[in-house]
């Protein structure tokens, strides 16, 4: 005689999930509505922990672009966003996310034949994101500058 063959795999896994769910089937409707709650309890805490870390993130920013327009004109088109790197609160950063706490960082761009000493977006940037660190800028973000020469774009 011949031994018979191991069960397949997914026959041992509908055994093991159908012990796992024995204890639950024939309850009470109320029973099921108290695991439910517990589950929802649990995530929600899990989830609000969760957000009291520090974590960082890539975010696309709003820049608001100050100069006098009808002398200047940038060297090239000025993006409405600029994307940033970002260290802080899990609360912080999702209220960043989603864009609720979001005001535009009013960035001065320098007259024309004043290279900047840095990056015209750091200072800015800073004072807009409040407590959320910023962490890093684009690499292109010191060639914004203004030519003479308004409205010939």
């Amino acid at each position: 005689m011949r031994p018979a063959p191991p069960p397949a795999a997914s026959g041992r896994a509908s055994q093991v999930l159908g012990r796992l769910l024995r204890p639950l089937v024939g309850r009470e409707p109320s029973f099921y509505r108290a695991v439910l709650a517990c589950f929802v309890i649990a995530s929600t805490l899990w989830m609000l922990r969760s957000l009291s870390n520090s974590y960082t993130a890539s975010l696309d920013y709003p820049v608001r672009w100050r100069y006098n327009a009808r002398r200047y004109h940038p060297a090239r088109p000025l993006p409405p966003t600029v994307p940033i790197e970002v260290r802080g609160n899990g609360w912080r950063l999702l209220s960043r996310a989603v864009g609720l706490h979001l005001p535009p960082a009013e960035v001065r761009l320098r007259l024309p034949g004043t290279p900047p000493p840095r990056s015209p977006l750091r200072p800015p940037l800073r004072r807009s994101l409040g407590t959320v660190r910023l962490v890093r800028l684009p690499a292109d973000s010191a060639t914004y500058y203004l030519v003479s020469g308004g409205d010939s774009l």
